[in-house]
């Protein structure tokens, strides 16, 4: 186990010197008006300075799931924007340390009083059918990204624009969004507040351009859906997608930094068997493999291959629907989310790195001291002088809440029928089925009933409704416990419980608003209050996921950190 110790140290260093990270959603930022953030002529030789040594090859990854989708305005998971992100070119795009650097932006200006973006876009950026990539591009996207008709789940990511969300809501009209088209390579944008952390929502891809007379040639149906229907800006084109099987990308030789990129090509093989990848991986079919239980760390570490861990920066939940007739009843909610050991799940199920979840937001997000100071859970827990969320439950308190919610339901234990959507994996049923159990012990509660599906089932189930709880999960779009917790707002586009509350929105709005750092995180810490005495989710543990890599054939080891998208960036042995 040395290695692992090891490589989990150098990792949480690693992200300990990044500024912010961005993922997504999962299953199972001071300068004048006249002066430049980062100049054309840094950015380009720093970007190529620390990319030297690639060396071309191919590269094969996994991937977990088919993707919901590869339409950056729908797409949703963190398997649809890993390749969505090898293929398109954001006005930021995180380096090697996951740092957001101007990437479609060859400059950009900020105000003085960091309200205002101005974007000068590469002149020597082109799409894939020879266009130019223009400001008008980005303006396109990001109107779409508003329109109701097109229902994208991340629009809530560029409310921080000025009126933007007033005219998702058809308050105002698009001459009233803080969206500007100077000229041709010119993009203004103005904000609502400052926010720190504004260059990594710049660099999400719900915010990626597209073009707009290819869009409208192909139809809104089928853009993005095979091959023949992407037109894309960024480091690789999309060569080949055969559904359910495998996603090729080969490198983009018009790509404005493309001495940068490292892998000719690189093939995502959908495996979602999780011993099937592992077979792969230790047979050299893939050269990456995700690790998801003891069991197969085991095996990795047996074959003499290094296992490394990364920090804990994404959280899992059962998310309950709230229209539910019975888990409309928050004292049943209390009960279930009291009635579970999330460090015997960990234990049991996973054996391996994870940590009980006993706070929404997972420790290795930045709390208000930033990279060097205490984290967010870390401060939060130490203000609250303890787990409002126990580690290992708390069965007592759970029946009494229980009692009360059968008083308060006129009903009995036996009368109580729930289920749990989950993926078809093994290790999703073995979750859900450790749930069941627990509920039927400590609670009681003896008609609960799993539904295995396809993930791609489940989230549409939660899009719909048409569920009862639902195994779920969140890594951050970036770092800062906002990507966690306004998640919740009433109504927003990846609160799939139905709950919604007031005073949780005012705390959201107001902390969006605030400049002073300690004043906002009081106001996140009343939000994590407030989940955990609604729970409209029921926490069960942080990720730590353990991984392994090909070390003879990937020679920069250091370029997987928290996010896949550092493989753009590998230098292969020849």
């Amino acid at each position: 186990m040395k290695l692992r110790k090891i490589l989990a140290v150098v990792l949480a260093l690693a992200l300990l010197c990044t500024t912010f990270a961005a993922c997504g959603d999962s299953d199972t930022g001071s300068g004048s008006s006249t002066t430049s953030t980062t100049d054309s002529s840094t950015t380009d030789d720093s970007a190529e300075a620390e990319n030297t040594g690639a060396t071309g090859g191919e590269l094969n990854l996994r991937s977990t799931m088919e993707p919901t989708s590869l339409n950056t305005l729908l797409a949703t998971y963190a398997y649809d924007f890993t390749p969505i992100s090898a293929m398109v070119e954001c006005l930021y795009r995180d380096d090697e340390t996951d740092t957001p650097q101007p990437a479609a932006a060859e400059s950009v200006d900020i105000s003085d009083d960091n309200l205002v973006y101005t974007f000068h876009l590469r002149e020597d950026a082109v799409w894939s059918n020879g266009d130019p990539v223009v400001a008008t591009d980005f303006e396109f996207a990001w109107q779409q990204a508003l329109n109701p008709d097109v229902a994208s789940n991340y629009a809530y990511m560029l409310f921080f624009i000025h009126n933007a969300e007033a005219y998702l809501e058809g308050e105002v009209e698009w001459t009233d969004v803080g969206v500007k088209v100077i000229d041709e390579y010119t993009l203004e944008v103005t904000l609502d507040n400052p926010l720190p952390y504004a260059t990594d929502l710049f660099a999400f891809y719900t915010l990626a351009p597209i073009n707009q007379s290819f869009y409208e040639e192909v139809g809104a149906d089928l853009y993005a859906t095979d091959p023949e229907y992407f037109c894309t800006n960024g480091m690789y084109n999309l060569t080949e997608w055969n559904h359910n099987s495998d996603i090729v990308f080969e490198k983009n030789p018009n790509y404005w930094n493309a001495d940068a990129v490292g892998p000719d090509k690189i093939t995502y093989k959908i495996i979602t068997d999780d011993q099937a990848a592992l077979n792969s991986y230790l047979s050299k079919e893939i050269d990456y493999n995700e690790l998801d239980t003891g069991e197969t760390v085991q095996q990795v570490e047996n074959a003499g291959m290094e296992v490394g861990v990364k920090p804990a920066r994404s959280t899992f939940y059962v998310m309950c629907n709230t229209a539910n007739e019975y888990l409309s009843n928050v004292n049943l909610r209390k009960a279930l989310a009291l009635g579970y050991d999330k460090q015997a799940l960990v234990d049991t199920v996973f054996q391996n790195d994870n940590q009980p979840a006993t706070s929404f937001v997972p420790p290795a997000i930045y709390g208000a001291a930033g990279a060097d100071g205490p984290t967010f859970q870390e401060a939060y827990l130490e203000q609250h002088g303890g787990e409002l969320w126990p580690a290992t439950g708390d069965t007592e308190q759970a029946m009494q809440y229980l009692e009360t919610a059968l008083s308060e339901l006129g009903c009995t234990a036996a009368d109580i029928t729930l289920s749990i959507d989950c993926g078809d994996n093994a290790q999703s049923q073995s979750y859900a089925a450790f749930l069941q159990e627990q509920w039927r012990v400590n609670l009681g509660l003896e008609n609960i009933t799993i539904n295995p599906m396809q993930t791609k089932q489940v989230s549409a189930n939660r899009n719909s409704g048409d569920y009862c709880m639902s195994l779920a999960g969140w890594s951050p779009d970036y770092n800062d416990p906002m990507t966690f917790l306004d998640m919740w707002v009433t109504g927003g586009g990846n609160n799939q419980t139905g709950w919604g509350s007031e005073e949780y929105d005012s705390l959201i709005a107001q902390a969006t608003a605030e400049a002073d750092v300690d004043a906002r995180q009081e106001l996140l810490y009343q939000c994590e209050d407030i989940l955990a005495d609604q729970c409209p989710i029921l926490l069960t543990y942080w990720e730590c996921q353990n991984y392994s890599y090909d070390t003879e054939k990937i020679l920069d080891g250091q370029i997987i950190t928290a996010n896949q998208t550092n493989f753009w960036y590998a230098s292969l042995a020849e």
